[in-house]
């Protein structure tokens, strides 16, 4: 395929194929047409154009069915281009002399063709335009006096100039579009391979929590009522002590029940909202990991929509989770305004920053891809700008919402 555009298995089969359907269609709709008002004697030119046109289609149809590899296909769609443009040439000088505007809109849909079919890059839409309209020009100079082909060539050959800027142009902006869906394509398969082992390292984790603290923990109160039953008449103080170690094991057991369920989803989010959320977290935050940790929050006096609030909470807490893991910060601020219709999210650190891995592309990591796609997914934007530290902007728009 073209310079640096990937295309999966068949595909360009398929394009080729639904290429040359196309032209064999426009053969059967314009062949009667111009045979109704041609005059006799430019039948046979009429037949050897479309002929020719035909051909050519019919080519790219067996083509398209035949195992060939996808550089072979791509030279021939490239060979097939030229060999419309050369038969555009016969027809312009045999039929359409008179009309080269004509001519240069058939010979500007061919240059489309590469880069919106078969992913032509930017250089090879260029070079093939070059050609082209060199071409064009040449033969128009080599049409018949008297015709009246001055201004109208002219004219024709300025149309030219624009319609292979444009294909240029969209070649370029195609290309763009590709690398970024294919980007786009290998950060969510990054990011569901690490959802999946994140899930599967949580299941192995509440397993192990549930088997060996909670578990032990029920076995010891266990065996501290039987112990109660059998002494409950012999040692009255050893009852007491006994009855004192089954309620610590049991509130240490509920603590760790709570802190279990504050990680898997915090029950203040749905009883009280975003703000409270966020501020029992950072305190949580800055006692945890010994960094300094403040929260701002101007013009949020109402609840939000629910899956506004738990992808803002989601998203501070993978951004809080980064600057412990990555940033070396003593401190971090998290600001939560809203203004009109849009709510703002912004946290930021002091910290080394976050290094890129790819280039210009900006800081990278499944992490960072999944506050994106969460943002994404509230027709949000979001900003990381990796310096002096690290800081995260998200903009959301505020939806209209019942109140309950």
């Amino acid at each position: 395929m073209a310079e640096g555009q990937p295309a999966s298995p068949g595909a360009l089969h398929a394009r080729l194929r639904t290429a040359a359907v196309l032209a064999l269609s426009a053969a059967f709709l314009f062949v009667p047409i111009e045979w109704s008002y041609r005059p006799h004697e430019d039948v046979r030119f009429l037949l050897l154009g479309w002929g020719i046109h035909t051909l050519l289609a019919s080519a790219a149809l067996v083509a398209s069915f035949l195992p060939l590899g996808d550089r072979a296909i791509d030279r021939f769609v490239l060979g097939l281009i030229l060999g419309y443009v050369g038969n555009a040439y016969i027809y312009f000088v045999t039929l359409r002399p008179h009309d080269p505007a004509l001519v240069a809109i058939g010979l500007t849909c061919l240059l489309f063709l590469g880069p919106v079919f078969f992913g032509w890059s930017e250089r090879r839409t260029a070079a093939v335009a070059a050609i082209t309209w060199i071409g064009f020009a040449v033969v128009a100079t080599r049409v018949p006096l008297d015709h009246p082909a001055g201004p109208p060539v002219a004219v024709a050959l300025a149309a030219l100039v624009v319609g292979a800027g444009l294909a240029v142009a969209s070649a370029r902006v195609l290309a763009e579009l590709r690398v970024t869906l294919a980007r786009r394509g290998r950060e969510l398969v990054a990011l569901s391979t690490r959802l999946m082992s994140v899930q599967e390292e949580e299941r192995r984790r509440l397993s192990r929590e549930l088997h060996d603290e909670f578990g032990q923990s029920l076995t010891a109160v266990n065996a501290y009522l039987w112990l109660l039953e059998r002494h409950a008449t012999n040692d009255p103080a050893a009852v007491r002590a006994q009855a004192a170690e089954a309620r610590r094991v049991v509130s240490t057991t509920l603590a760790g029940m709570r802190e279990l369920s504050q990680l898997l989803r915090p029950s203040v989010l749905d009883d009280f909202g975003l703000v409270p959320s966020l501020d029992s977290h950072l305190k949580a935050f800055a006692e945890r990991h010994g960094i300094k940790a403040g929260l701002t929050v101007t013009g949020v006096l109402d609840r939000l929509p629910p899956d506004v609030e738990t992808a803002l909470y989601r998203i501070t807490q993978e951004a809080l989770t980064n600057v412990a893991r990555h940033a070396r910060a003593r401190r971090v601020r998290v600001v939560l305004s809203a203004d009109g219709e849009e709510l703002r999210l912004q946290v930021d650190d002091d910290g080394v920053g976050l290094v890129s891995s790819n280039g210009n592309q900006g800081p990278t990591g499944t992490g960072l891809v999944g506050i994106r796609e969460r943002v994404r997914s509230l027709g949000g934007r979001v900003t990381i700008q990796s310096t002096r530290g690290m800081s995260l902007r998200v903009v959301v728009p505020l939806k209209p919402h019942p109140t309950p």
